[in-house]
């Protein structure tokens, strides 16, 4: 019964706070049903047992200890174990209702955050995505979890008034017009405290962003003895959030000494009325008990609605703060696209795996990309072109690739270096080229605008390797290879199998199917040093982002993935500028000849490099200048041409060389 709900992998509403919060309760709503079933029974019959105790009080002080009053003592026994059941159960769904809604919340912050890419870190820092997804989305998950407390509360407090108003009319309406009016009163404490929480919440944000910034930058910061000025702005972000939250604290306490002190004077005023009526003679004994345990009762369901104040509170905030992430849209294809590419990669995958398990039995990698023949595409890709091209079967990044903002053309099949004057004017031709950002990406391929084409295409057939790649930890293996799922192995688990089960039980061995071809990128990238580092094992760990690296072996190890990967058109911005030149030029080497006969783009000021392609075009100010080999323009600089020698002149300053 309580065993964990399957995620909900239906993206979150983006139009309005409110709606994270109705469809967070929407999708759970049989969980939410049986929550509030239990809690109901065991509010209600928690407010009938003052009843029934008052009535064996006045049978007991009546007739004596007849049958009469054992009978009402067994149905008192029944009514506490039913209410011990409901109460357990209650909680046992109101637990996987926080779960669940905690869970679907952060999972979807995160799977948004992946989907928009670059676009997020254009509006929101590090630090303030990691907030929502770890804060925010709990707080909303513990609203959701108070709902069926609040229904049984309610119930309760019907019960009770019902109750009060058999035994008397004036106490009933008391009852029913006290506890709203208390109820909209400390509604009026929402907004304050709302406020007060996005205060607080915002500057938290701040304080994380810095935290999270600087450990990424802890090497540099190190470097230029930056350490004290950092210590100072945390120090100071520090005092922001102490007294954001001391405000919120303040609001909160007066919010927590209302709890008691309103419940407390509504019962006093019931329980000297409740009196003043027993003394007329108009309640007896029992009813006098009776009415004593309905009030101390009715203090619950007030609680309850005083707790629910505040998570409403954290909860909108929360749900404000992840609003403010689900609205922001790729910069590159739509939402729907990259989840409609996400399910062909999925039943990619389940099909791969499928077909491996029917043809040799044996547990292989499932790999999402399927081998198809040089210059076509694969039978789901040309469903995509065909209405592109016209053209099915046909492959357009097998012809010329045209950045129309410079005017420049990449041949297909060869290796195209980009020299440029500006480091950046490149690096944006290169990101253009990949339609990183859809605004600005105004390239044609064979005549066709790749803007037009479907981006989970665009991702499979093209790759850009940045000057400053991002790497995720893990064993080395998987770090490489990162297109193949393979098991993430939790080593202090992994310990603790092996001490209460055996080495066996320990972990399942590593898939090493890849491992030959991952062995070869790393030679073509010259990065043996990596790993005879990590005791010449692929299983080796990397730590988070590559810190245990070096940046020259990082920039190795990038690359080594993407000579792995083997896209069609390869793009690296500046791929050697981290090692040293006898490094380089094996690099080199061998870079070309795994790239021989396929479209690849470099953008680099290193003759090492320069020398080793098909062909150079230089940039500047934002169109081509001159094109041609490296050996025919140098040739051509020492005839006179004055393109060439301006070429000559870029490539020898970058290098520090005298022409």
């Amino acid at each position: 019964m309580f065993s964990f709900p399957p995620a909900v992998d239906k993206p979150l509403p983006a139009h309005r706070p409110r709606a994270i919060m109705v469809d967070l309760i929407a999708t759970s709503k049989k969980q939410v049903a049986a929550g509030v079933a239990f809690r109901s029974i065991q509010e209600i019959v928690g407010a009938i047992t003052p009843v029934v105790l008052g009535i064996a009080l006045d049978s007991g002080m009546e007739h004596g200890a007849t049958s009469a009053v054992w009978i009402v003592a067994g149905w008192l026994a029944i009514l506490a174990l039913v209410q011990a059941v409901t109460m357990a159960f209650g909680h046992g769904f109101e637990i996987v209702l926080w779960m669940r809604t905690s869970l679907r919340s952060i999972t979807q912050v995160h799977n948004h955050v992946t989907r928009s890419g670059p676009a997020i870190l254009r509006k929101k820092s590090t630090g303030e995505v990691v907030a929502t997804a770890m804060s925010d989305a709990e707080h909303v998950g513990n609203l959701v979890e108070f709902i069926p407390r609040l229904i049984g509360g309610l119930f309760a407090f019907l019960t009770v008034a019902i109750v009060l108003l058999n035994q008397n009319v004036t106490l009933g309406l008391v009852v029913l017009i006290g506890v709203p009016i208390i109820t909209a009163a400390a509604s009026l404490l929402i907004k304050p405290l709302q406020s007060r929480q996005q205060v607080q919440r915002d500057e938290q944000g701040k304080l994380t962003a810095l935290g999270t910034d600087t450990v990424a930058g802890l090497r540099v910061l190190r470097g230029i003895g930056g350490e004290t000025q950092f210590a100072a702005r945390y120090s100071e972000q520090s005092q922001k959030v102490r007294e954001a939250g001391n405000a919120v604290a303040r609001l909160q306490s007066w919010i927590d000494g209302l709890q008691i002190l309103i419940p407390g004077i509504f019962t006093a005023f019931v329980m000297w009325q409740g009196a003043l009526l027993a003394m007329d003679g108009e309640l007896t004994i029992g009813d006098f008990t009776a009415l004593f345990g309905l009030t101390i009762y009715l203090v619950r369901p007030l609680q309850i609605v005083m707790m629910v104040v505040t998570q409403f509170g954290r909860a909108r905030v929360g749900a404000r703060k992840m609003f403010n992430i689900f609205r922001i849209q790729p910069i590159s294809g739509t939402l729907e696209e990259r989840l409609a590419a996400e399910k062909d990669a999925e039943r990619s995958v389940e099909n791969s795996t499928s077909a491996t398990a029917e043809t040799s039995g044996a547990s292989q990698p499932a790999r999402a990309s399927q081998t198809v023949a040089p210059g076509t595409v694969s039978p789901s890709d040309d469903v995509h072109f065909a209405s592109a091209t016209a053209m099915p079967g046909h492959n357009p990044f097998k012809g010329p690739i045209v950045d129309t903002t410079t005017g420049i053309t990449i041949r297909p099949g060869v290796a195209t270096a980009i020299v440029t004057t500006n480091p950046s004017d490149a690096a944006e031709l290169a990101e253009r080229l990949a339609r990183i950002d859809d605004e600005v990406s105004d390239v044609t391929v064979s005549g066709i605008d790749i803007r037009t084409m479907p981006l989970a295409l665009v991702r499979k057939r093209v790759l850009l390797a940045r000057a400053t790649p991002e790497l995720f930890g893990g064993q080395l293996r998987s770090v490489i290879d990162a297109r193949t799922p393979y098991e993430t192995i939790d080593r202090p688990l992994a310990a603790s199998r092996a001490a209460v089960f055996g080495p066996a039980a320990a972990e399942s061995p590593a898939n090493e199917s890849r491992d030959p071809d991952i062995m070869s990128s790393l030679e073509a990238s010259d990065a043996h040093d990596v790993l005879s580092s990590l005791d010449n094992s692929l299983s080796g760990e990397i730590t988070e982002k590559a810190r245990s690296l070096s940046g020259g072996q990082r920039q190795r190890v990038a690359l080594s993935r993407a000579i792995l990967d083997d896209p069609e058109v390869l793009i690296l911005v500046e791929p050697t500028s981290a090692v040293d030149s006898h490094t380089e030029d094996r690099i080199a080497k061998r870079l070309m000849e795994r790239r021989s006969g396929k479209t690849t783009v470099l953008t680099s000021g290193s003759p090492l490099l320069l020398n080793r392609v098909d062909e150079v075009v230089l940039l500047e100010n934002g169109e081509e200048i001159v094109r041609g080999s490296h050996d025919e323009l140098l040739q051509k600089s020492a005839a006179g041409d004055p393109l060439a020698q301006r070429y000559e002149w870029v490539i020898t300053r970058q290098t520090g060389e005298e022409s």
